[in-house]
C-alpha cells in the first residue's frame, strides 16, 4: 500500500497524529458528494475486476475479501496500518489504549458522511455495539468488547472484559457507520438488509446508486477529510472471474486494475504497451497443517520428517512462478517481530533417518487439500513424490473449505494433514499467532496444538500495551511453534497485480487483502 507521509507523536502509549493524508478513495451517493463537472484526467472512470460474487456489502462481512474489496472505498475505520505496517489514525486524531490493555481512550477527527453529516462518537458507540450483537463476520475480532462510553462529540472510551492487546489493531477492520442513517432504514435485522447495497459511509467515494448484477459504480466524495483531486472521479467494479478475460480485457483498455491472473497469464502480460505486471509479498502464507494430537503426525519426528521431505524451492519455482520467498517460521515474511530462523529447506537423508530413528516404517498417511486451488494440486503431487523418496505413502483427499473448517471442531476431525493458505485480517503478529497456535483458539486452531508455554507467552502479549514486550514474547513463541514442527511453513506468498499505465498507486492492501484501493490515483 503507498500511503503519503505520517507524522506522528508518540507518548507513552498513545499515538497522537500530528497529520495524516491517507491516500484513500470510496464515497456515498448524496447532495452532499460532488464530482469533476469541469473535466480532467479523472472523468474516465478506473475500471477495477475483481472475482467471485459479493454477496453484500454491510461492513459487518468486511471479513470476506469481495466484501471489503468494496468498503475500503465506501467507509473509514478508526485506525489503519501504513505501509511499514506502522499503526496510524484514521478517523481516530489520538488513539491511547491503556497499559493493562483493558480500555482505549480515542479523540476523533472532523470528518463528514456522505450525506454531510458529522462522524461523531456516538457512530463509533452504534457500529461498535451493533458489530457486537451480530456476533457474525468481523465481529469475530472484537474478542472480549464490553462497551463504549461516550464523553464527548469527538472523544470515547472503548472498555474490554479483558486485557486484549490485538483489540486496537482490530478496530482497522470496523467500518464506522453512519448511525441515523442505519436507524433510519434499520429494519428487524439492524440495518443488514439495506446495507447490503447501500452505503452508509464518510470514506472517499460513494456508492453511485444501488449495487448489484455484478457491477458497483462509485463516485469521489469530494468533502473527504483527506481530500485529493488526484483520485479517479469514478470507480466501476466488475466481476470477471476468468484470468484469461481479464488479461483480455486489460489489453484491450476495457479495465485497468487486475489481481487475479495467473502465473501464466501474468507472464503473457509482462512487457505489453501500456501494462505494468508486478509482484509484491503480502500477509499469506502456503503451509501444510498437521494433527498433532492424533494418529502418526503426533509423533514429533514423523512432522520433521515431513517438513524435510517437501521440495520447498522447486515447489515455489515451478508451482507459484517463484512468486514469493521460502518460509522460516510460522509467520509470513512481511510481519514484524519475527526471529532470527534460517529458510525451509529440503534434505531426503536427514528425513529418512529420523523416520528410522523413530522406528516409523512402512507409513502411510493422508493429506487433505482444496482441488478449486490448482496450485494447491499440484503441491499435493509434488508432496506425495517427495515422500514416496523416504518411503512413506501419501493419499490425497480433496475437500471443500467449508467441511474442512467444520472439522476443525474437534481434534478428532482434524484432518491428519491439511494443505491451506493463512493470512491475517490486519498485520499484528499476534493475530496470526493466537488464532492458529493458541490452545483454547478452537475452530482456528488448524493442528490442535496445545503448548503451556506458547499459550503463557500469547497471554502475557495480550496483557501489555506495550509494543516491544509483546515483540519479544511473540518471537519466543514462534521459536516454540518451529521447534515443535506443528505444520510444513511451505512460502510467503507474492501477489501478482496488473494495472492500465493510466492509474498509479496500484498494491496489496496492509490491512485484508487484494489491492489497496484508496490509494489508486489516475497518472
Amino acid at each position: 500500500m503507498s500511503t503519503e507521509r505520517k507524522m506522528l507523536a508518540r507518548k507513552g502509549f498513545g499515538y497522537a497524529l500530528i497529520g495524516l493524508a491517507v491516500t484513500s478513495s470510496l464515497v456515498a451517493c448524496t447532495s452532499a458528494a460532488r464530482t469533476d463537472a469541469d473535466g480532467g484526467p479523472g472523468d474516465r472512470p478506473v475500471v477495477l475486476a475483481y472475482q467471485n460474487q459479493i454477496s453484500t456489502l454491510d461492513p459487518i462481512r468486511a471479513d470476506y475479501a469481495q466484501t471489503n474489496f468494496v468498503d475500503q472505498a465506501l467507509y473509514d475505520t478508526l485506525v489503519t496500518y501504513d505501509a511499514d505496517n506502522e499503526m496510524v489514525g484514521q478517523l481516530a486524531s489520538e488513539f491511547v489504549p491503556s497499559p493493562d490493555a483493558r480500555s482505549i481512550q480515542m479523540t476523533l477527527r472532523a470528518a463528514t458522511f456522505h450525506d454531510g453529516a458529522p462522524v461523531t462518537a456516538e457512530d463509533v458507540r452504534y457500529t461498535l455495539d451493533r458489530t457486537a450483537a451480530l456476533g457474525q463476520g468481523i465481529a469475530g475480532q472484537m474478542t472480549g468488547y464490553l462497551g463504549t462510553t461516550v464523553t464527548g462529540p469527538q472523544s470515547l472510551t472503548i472498555e474490554l472484559t479483558e486485557p486484549n492487546s490485538l483489540f486496537l489493531g482490530a478496530l482497522s477492520k470496523i467500518y464506522i457507520l453512519n448511525s441515523a442513517l442505519v436507524k433510519a432504514n434499520e429494519g428487524t435485522d439492524r440495518g443488514q438488509a439495506y446495507l447490503a447495497g447501500h452505503d452508509a459511509g464518510s470514506g472517499p467515494y460513494f456508492l453511485a446508486g444501488p449495487g448489484g448484477a455484478d457491477t458497483y459504480t462509485l463516485t469521489r466524495f469530494d468533502d473527504y477529510w483527506a481530500g485529493d483531486a488526484g483520485r479517479p472521479a469514478s470507480l466501476v467494479y466488475r466481476r470477471i472471474d476468468e484470468s484469461a478475460t481479464q488479461s483480455a480485457e486489460l489489453k484491450a483498455g476495457n479495465i485497468d486494475v487486475s489481481f487475479g491472473l495467473t502465473n501464466a497469464d501474468a507472464e503473457a502480460l509482462d512487457g505489453f504497451s501500456g501494462v505494468t505486471v508486478q509482484s509484491q509479498p503480502v500477509n499469506l502464507q502456503a503451509n501444510i497443517f498437521f494433527n498433532v494430537m492424533n494418529g502418526p503426525t503426533a509423533n514429533k519426528a514423523v512432522r520433521q520428517a515431513i517438513q524435510l521431505a517437501y521440495d520447498y524451492t522447486g515447489g515455489l519455482a515451478t508451482i507459484r512462478g517463484g512468486n514469493g520467498s521460502i518460509a522460516t517460521g510460522p509467520l509470513p515474511g512481511q510481519f514484524s517481530c519475527r526471529p532470527e530462523m534460517p529458510a525451509y529447506g529440503q534434505d531426503l537423508r536427514q528425513a529418512k533417518k529420523l523416520l528410522s530413528d523413530a522406528g516409523m516404517s512402512d507409513l502411510t498417511l493422508t493429506m487433505k487439500f482444496q482441488p478449486v486451488f490448482k496450485e494447491q494440486e499440484r503441491e499435493a503431487t509434488l508432496l506425495q513424490s517427495n515422500l514416496a523418496q523416504i518411503g512413506v505413502t501419501l493419499d490425497l483427499e480433496p475437500i471443500a473449505y467449508a467441511d474442512y473448517l467444520s472439522a476443525l471442531k474437534s481434534p478428532d476431525s482434524i484432518p491428519q494433514m491439511m494443505l491451506a493458505t493463512d493470512f491475517a485480517q490486519y498485520p499484528d503478529p499476534g493475530v496470526m499467532l493466537v488464532k492458529t497456535y493458541k490452545s483454547d483458539q478452537v475452530g482456528t486452531n488448524k493442528s490442535g496444538y496445545i503448548n503451556p508455554t506458547v499459550d503463557e507467552l500469547l497471554g502475557r502479549a495480550a496483557e501489555t500495551s506495550d509494543a516491544g514486550a509483546r515483540c519479544d514474547l511473540y518471537k519466543q513463541a514462534q521459536e516454540d511453534i518451529r521447534n515443535d514442527a506443528v505444520a510444513v511453513n511451505m512460502y510467503t506468498l507474492g501477489q501478482t497485480t496488473a494495472h492500465s499505465n493510466r492509474v498509479t498507486g496500484v498494491g496489496p492492501a496492509v490491512v485484508g487483502s487484494g489491492v489497496w484501493v484508496p490509494a489508486i490515483r489516475v497518472a
